[in-house]
């Protein structure tokens, strides 16, 4: 029997599911891994509208590939998002916080009726119902809330009801520590990777065949977003550091990008004409299933984390990509960011190079690329880091801490 075989959890997020952004899959990963540790796992979210085929044909289980251990219910929800393009940002973002705030207020209400031992959610504008609700929670931050989310932080803080608040890194701790919560209720858990996708994977060659890759050039590799919160993640510093990466042998290097979205290529490619990198050395892919992911990676000769210095990468962020790089056996280069680094080391289980930088990102590239032992040591380091950072012990920490042993 397992230890919370008894307990009952429910998640509420506030989010389209099935979706293509990573918030989706790390939220359904969440309540696969508290199911898998025994938990009877329920998960709520709002009716969203949806525009994509795939995306509508699917339920999360399908979609992510994931096993139907916990329930989910859709809730009635006025889809606001469809007025984004409608209205100025000084009018939506208001607006969409107060919708929020009462959706939130709506869907702790429902739920309490499921007398669950735990309620967990991703949003203060929940967490903040549930807790006045007196209903024990669970609030997971990946940043620190602004004007009127902090303000709800603010008056949550130090509610008894208030089990723990889970935060990507230590600098999100900190801040919270700052706006008065206490020390003891934070956790700092990055997040993680489901190893068994990455268990069985082919050889690189096969991998390369399977996606029609070439299986004799070298492949700089990139799996993930091209772009967060109209923010980019450092793909113009990566086509620049090609640019400074020589033919061997007359075998040009290859720069894959995986991840989408595609309406940003075309600034790529102009950039690539401009520092003179071939259209043959460059390929862009559109986001491919979380399942495919690890053949992508595999795919790839060295994989980097090119992000420039801005605060939400250097402090609060923690990319899932970064540990399905650490599983997949494959050398990583990254950029020397704090919140990187609480990850990774230099020299052990990655290169890191200066950010912003895209000379110092050719140039460990090509040491990675070039010098095999380097590669080999730092790619089997990783590889056994990552075994501490898998969804179903993070979700075992999290219950160890919040009050719920029984």
């Amino acid at each position: 029997m397992l230890i919370y075989e008894t307990m009952k959890l429910v998640y509420i997020a506030n989010a389209r599911l099935p979706t293509e952004k990573a918030h989706g899959y790390q939220i359904c990963k969440m309540c696969e891994a508290f199911a898998d540790n025994g938990v009877d796992v329920q998960l709520f979210h709002p009716y969203r509208y949806e525009s994509d085929p795939d995306l509508k044909r699917k339920n999360v289980f399908k979609y992510y590939r994931i096993s139907p251990v916990f329930q989910t219910r859709t809730l009635p929800n006025w889809d606001v998002l469809l007025l984004e393009r409608l209205l100025p940002g000084k009018i939506f973002i208001p607006f969409f916080f107060m919708h929020s705030l009462l959706w939130g207020l709506y869907a702790a209400w429902i739920s309490r009726s499921k007398k669950a031992d735990i309620y967990y959610t991703r949003e203060i504008t929940i967490a903040f119902w549930l807790i006045l609700l007196g209903l024990p929670t669970v609030y997971e931050s990946h940043v620190v809330p602004q004007r009127g989310q902090r303000w709800l932080l603010y008056r949550i803080a130090k509610h008894p009801k208030l089990q723990r608040v889970v935060v990507l890194t230590s600098f999100i701790r900190d801040q919270f520590v700052e706006m008065g919560f206490p020390n003891e209720k934070l956790i700092v858990l990055p997040d993680s990777v489901d190893l068994s996708l990455f268990e069985a994977l082919p050889a690189k060659e096969e991998c390369r065949l399977r996606l029609g890759l070439p299986k004799d050039r070298p492949i700089v590799g990139y799996i993930g977003r091209f772009r967060t919160m109209d923010m980019e993640k450092g793909i113009p510093e990566l086509v620049q550091a090609m640019s400074h990466i020589p033919s061997n042998d007359n075998v040009e290097p290859l720069l894959l990008c995986v991840g989408g979205p595609m309406d940003a290529v075309p600034s790529y490619l102009e950039l690539a004409k401009r520092y003179g990198l071939p259209k043959q050395r460059i390929q862009f892919v559109d986001r491919v299933p979380n399942s495919e992911v690890p053949l992508w990676i595999r795919a790839c000769d060295v994989v980097t984390i090119p992000w420039p210095w801005n605060e939400f990468s250097a402090y609060f962020t923690s990319p899932m990509k970064l540990f399905e790089y650490m599983a997949s056996g494959v050398p990583i280069v990254a950029t020397d960011l704090p919140a990187i680094k609480e990850i990774l080391r230099h020299g052990e289980n990655a290169w890191l190079v200066k950010p912003g930088n895209s000379s110092a990102l050719a140039e460990g590239i090509k040491e990675v690329l070039s010098q095999l032992h380097i590669a080999k040591k730092i790619s089997e380091q990783a590889r056994g880091d990552v075994k501490n950072y898998t969804w179903r012990a993070r979700a075992l920490t999290i219950l160890k801490a919040s009050n719920l042993q029984k």
